[in-house]
């Protein structure tokens, strides 16, 4: 496993732990219907609180939610 930390979009500065072999997290938009797009850019940011550096995930843009499982987002819509 591994903590990452996102960089852009509606998700900025948040963190999460996935899987290592994850190499395009999905996770829902402020945007209605859409999903925002975060990709590994093979830096890492230190992040209070963790021991490790934390792989950095950048913003890469947007896809149309369409038919895709609400299980399958790795970040549900926020509280």
């Amino acid at each position: 496993m591994a903590t990452v930390v996102l960089v852009g979009g509606s998700r900025d500065g948040e963190s999460t732990v996935v899987d290592d072999d994850v190499r395009r997290l999905l996770a829902h938009s402020d945007a209605p219907g859409l999903l925002d797009i975060y990709e590994p850019t093979g830096e890492r940011q230190h992040l209070a609180g963790n021991e490790d550096p934390a792989e950095v995930y950048a913003f890469v843009g947007q896809e149309p939610l369409g038919d895709l499982a609400p299980e399958s987002l790795h970040l549900p819509p926020k509280a």
